[in-house]
């Protein structure tokens, strides 16, 4: 039953009750017993109000059958993956509030769909960069296993065999927990706390670079800058960046410095490409196309980084206006008040 069905029964039927029930209240008040004529009167009272109670229902069905299917409309356009752009004007403070709970759960869910969509993407890009990184190792691995099964290794030959095996196994373990690290770094749930900047570079990071004598590492950083940050997540992207930074800077230097709250790392290496500024940020992306294991990596690091920056509510860009090497960019996201 519609709604202009349904308030058409509910007022006709009130109304008979309403009129019923004055004509009762009007013989008890008045004292006076009601003849034939009089109750005559009365139902012919009643079947004139009923038309009356019909149109009245039947306008009112109608403005608020309209506003219903209004709603019914915004749902399923929300059901076809038409999301809602503009908001629905409505003088029914009820219903306006049902349009603007409608509103927002659209773009909730509309929000929400392109977030899964791009983490499909991602992951089958993943899962493709990843069947590509592992079946070289997987085909060496496998085919001297088969000689090996079939006699055609010497044992001279076998120490040589051991140690290819050796080498293939250790770059799937490595990759695999690459991987994993990936995976996590999108979900964790990192802890900040005010750390010194400086103190925790000499200690926790510096460490772990090497650096050759052709390359100058400078830290323009005072001695009581801080940040607040996960420890684990800043050591992990500090060390990712400063040893790309090393990596591809032949000769020359590579800076870190705190600018009003920024953290920058400069380098004066071969730089990257204004094209490439945001795809190194992409899972298994590398720079160098031949994917030489040796040269290239497992191309997760730069995403990793990415990751738990925006675990800690940074966000890492590479300033691709930047002229002479690479500047990596490490800032605190900014909520606007909209």
């Amino acid at each position: 039953m519609n709604a202009k069905t349904y308030l058409i029964v509910y007022y006709s039927l009130a109304g008979i009750v309403i009129s019923l029930f004055t004509a009762g209240m009007t013989y008890y008040i008045i004292d006076v017993p009601i003849g034939e004529k009089m109750m005559f009167k009365i139902f012919l009272t009643i079947l004139a109000t009923l038309p009356i109670i019909g149109l009245l229902s039947y306008i009112i069905g109608a403005c608020l059958s309209r506003r219903l299917f209004a709603i019914s409309s915004c749902l399923n356009n929300i059901n076809e993956d038409k999301f809602l752009v503009d908001k629905h004007e409505e003088s029914i403070t009820d219903i306006s509030d049902i349009h603007d709970s409608i509103h927002q759960l659209s773009k909730r869910l509309e929000n929400s769909i392109a977030t899964l969509k791009e983490q499909n993407r991602d992951l089958n890009n993943l899962v493709l960069s990843l069947s590509h990184d592992i079946k070289t190792p997987l085909t060496i691995i496998d085919g001297y296993l088969e000689e090996i099964e079939d006699n055609l290794v010497s044992e001279e030959e076998m120490p040589k065999v051991v140690t290819v095996l050796k080498k293939e196994t250790a770059y799937l373990n490595e990759l695999s927990s690459e991987v994993i690290n990936y995976v996590q770094s999108k979900d964790e749930v990192m802890q900040k706390e005010p750390i010194i900047l400086k103190e925790f570079l000499h200690a926790e990071v510096c460490p772990l670079l090497r650096v050759s004598n052709e390359v100058e590492l400078k830290c323009e950083i005072n001695e009581n800058d801080s940040i607040n940050f996960n420890p684990i997540a800043l050591k992990k992207i500090l060390v990712n960046l400063l040893y790309n930074a090393i990596k591809y800077t032949s000769k020359g230097s590579v800076t870190i410095k705190l600018e009003q709250g920024r953290v920058i790392i400069e380098d004066t290496g071969i730089g990257i490409k204004k094209e490439d500024a945001e795809k190194i940020f992409n899972p298994f992306f590398c720079l160098d196309e031949s994917r030489n294991r040796e040269k290239s990596g497992f191309g997760l690091g730069l995403s990793i980084a990415r990751n738990l920056a925006e675990r800690n509510e940074y966000i890492l860009t590479l300033d691709s206006s930047y002229i002479g090497g690479c500047r990596f960019v490490l800032e605190e996201v900014v909520e606007k008040n909209l």
